[in-house]
C-alpha cells in the first residue's frame, strides 16, 4: 500500500470508525499486502482517542499479526496495548490470555491479569457491573499463585481476599482463602470466613458440612467458646442426634476443665445435654454422662439423681460422696437435697455448708475429642431410677431409638486414683489380654482401670 494512501485511510478511520469506503479499501488492499494492513489497523488503534474503538482496532491488528503473518510475539504486544487502552473490553484480554495459555506461559498470564485488574479496579469501584469481572480475575490469580509452578500461598491468599472483598458473593474465593489459611495453620483467621459462606448457601447438607468443618477448625484454634456456638448451630439441623449432643456438651466440659469463663446458658445447656444422654444409656455410660453433667453444673438435680442411681447399681457407691458434697454445697435447697443429705449421713460424711466447695475445679487438660472414643452398644432399655426426686416426675427418662455414642471422659479422679503411668500400664495389660482373646483376664484389668478412672474411654468401650 502506498504510504500516502495509508496515512489518508488512517486519518479517515480515526475521524470516523464507521467510514465504510475507507474500511472497504483497506480490507481489499490488505488481501494482497497483509503486513501493511496490520500496520494500518495498528496505527488506527494507537491514534484513536476513544478507548473502546482503540481496543477494537488493536485487537483486529493483532489478529492479522498472529493468524496471517504468524508473528505471535508482536500480536501479544498489540493485544496488551489494547488491554491498556480499554481494560473493560474482553476480546483483547481473552485473546492474549489464550496466547499465554497455549505457550504455557504462567508468568505472562499472571502479569496480564494483574495489570488488567489494576486498571479495572477504579472502574469497578464506580460501576457494579464490573465487580464480578474484577473478582473473577482475582480468583484466577489466586488459583495461579496457589498452584505449581508459582506455589506462593500468600500471594494467592491476597488475591482471593481481594476477590471476595470486591464481590462478597464470591463463594469460591471465600472457600479458597479459608482452605489456604487452614493449610498455613492460621486457624483464627480462617474462622470468620465460615460465616461468610454460610450466609451465601441454602443447601442443608452444605451448611452442615460447613459447621462440621468450622468445629474442627475451632478445636485447632483452641477457640472452645466458638466451638460450642458452632456445634449448637449444627445441632439445630439434627437436634436429637446423640453424637452432636455429646459433642456440644463436651465442648462446654472442656471449657470448664480449662478454667475458661462459661456463661450460665452454656452451663445449663451442657449439663442438660449430658443428662439427656444419661437418661438414654444406662450402666457405665449413663454413669459417666451423669458425672459429666455434674462436672459442668453441680446444681443439676436430675444429674445427681442419675449419678447416684447408676453408681449404686454398678457398685461404685464409694465414689459418690464427693459428688454429693458438691451438689449440696452448690444447691442446698435443691429437689434432691434432703435425700442426698441423708445418704451422706449414712456414709458417715459431714454435710457441707452452702457455698463451701468451689464449683469449678482447677484447670486441667481437656477431654479427648468424642470422635476418638469407640461407639458403645445400646442397652436393651434405659432404666428408670428407683427413687424419683420429690415433685420431679417430669424427669422420667424416655427411650430413644438412635445408636448411642460413647460417654465422654468426665468425672474427676477419685481419692484413690492411680498414677497415669500405672493406669497406662493396666490398659496395656488389658489390651494384651484382649488381643490374645483372653476375655476374662481383659475384663478384670479393664474393670480395675474403671475403679480408678470411671470414665476411661478405652475401658468403657471394651467393657460394654
Amino acid at each position: 500500500m502506498d504510504p500516502r494512501e495509508v496515512d489518508a485511510i488512517v486519518q479517515r478511520l480515526v475521524a470516523n470508525p464507521h467510514d465504510q469506503d475507507a474500511l472497504t479499501y483497506a480490507h481489499q488492499a490488505g488481501a494482497s499486502d497483509p503486513r501493511s494492513y496490520a500496520t494500518l489497523l495498528e496505527r488506527v488503534g494507537r491514534e484513536t482517542p476513544d478507548p473502546a474503538y482503540a481496543s477494537h482496532w488493536l485487537s483486529e491488528a493483532a489478529n492479522v499479526w498472529s493468524t496471517t503473518l504468524g508473528d505471535a510475539h508482536h500480536a501479544a504486544e498489540v493485544l496488551l496495548l489494547a488491554v491498556v487502552k480499554d481494560p473493560t473490553q474482553d476480546v483483547a484480554a481473552d485473546r492474549l490470555a489464550q496466547l499465554y495459555r497455549d505457550k504455557g506461559d504462567v508468568k505472562g498470564l499472571v502479569a496480564l491479569l494483574e495489570k488488567r485488574a489494576k486498571l479495572l479496579a477504579p472502574v469497578a469501584s464506580q460501576d457494579d457491573a464490573f465487580r464480578a469481572k474484577l473478582a473473577a480475575m482475582h480468583e484466577e490469580l489466586g488459583t495461579l499463585w496457589a498452584e505449581p509452578p508459582l506455589s506462593q500461598p500468600m500471594r494467592a491468599l491476597d488475591n482471593f481476599k481481594r476477590a471476595y472483598e470486591t464481590d462478597p458473593q464470591s463463594v469460591f474465593a471465600i472457600y479458597s482463602a479459608r482452605e489456604l489459611l487452614k493449610a498455613q495453620q492460621q486457624y483464627a483467621e480462617a474462622l470468620p470466613l465460615f460465616a461468610m459462606e454460610q450466609a451465601l448457601v441454602a443447601d442443608h447438607e452444605r451448611k452442615m458440612a460447613l459447621y462440621r468443618d468450622q468445629a474442627d477448625v475451632c478445636r485447632l484454634a483452641q477457640d472452645f467458646a466458638t466451638l460450642t456456638d458452632t456445634l449448637r448451630q449444627l445441632r439445630a439441623y439434627a437436634p436429637d442426634d446423640p453424637g452432636l449432643m455429646q459433642e456440644q456438651a463436651t465442648s462446654v466440659l472442656e471449657r470448664v476443665r480449662l478454667g475458661h469463663p462459661v456463661g450460665d446458658e452454656d452451663v445449663l445447656e451442657g449439663g442438660q445435654l449430658f443428662v439427656a444422654l444419661a437418661e438414654s444409656y444406662d450402666g457405665e455410660h449413663g454413669y459417666s454422662y451423669s458425672l459429666a453433667a455434674l462436672e459442668i453444673d453441680p446444681t443439676n438435680d436430675r444429674a445427681i439423681q442419675l449419678a447416684t442411681y447408676y453408681g449404686e447399681q454398678l457398685g461404685r457407691a464409694a465414689e459418690l460422696p464427693e459428688w454429693w458434697k458438691k451438689y449440696l454445697s452448690a444447691n442446698p435447697t435443691g429437689a434432691m437435697a434432703q435425700e442426698i443429705g441423708a445418704k451422706l449421713q449414712e456414709a458417715g460424711q459431714p454435710i457441707p455448708a452452702p457455698g463451701s466447695i468451689a464449683l469449678r475445679a482447677e484447670p486441667r487438660p481437656s477431654a479427648p475429642a468424642p470422635a476418638q472414643v469407640a461407639a458403645a452398644k445400646p442397652p436393651s432399655a434405659p432404666r428408670q431410677p428407683e427413687y424419683p426426686a420429690p415433685g420431679a416426675a417430669e424427669y422420667a427418662p424416655e427411650p430413644v431409638a438412635e445408636e448411642p455414642v460413647a460417654p465422654v471422659p468426665s468425672a474427676p479422679p477419685p481419692a484413690d486414683k492411680l498414677s497415669p503411668e500405672r493406669l497406662s500400664a493396666l490398659l496395656d495389660e488389658a489390651g494384651g489380654f484382649a488381643a490374645k482373646h483372653k476375655a476374662r483376664e481383659a475384663l478384670e484389668k479393664y474393670m480395675e482401670v474403671l475403679r480408678h478412672d470411671p470414665v476411661s474411654p478405652e475401658a468403657l468401650s471394651w467393657v460394654d
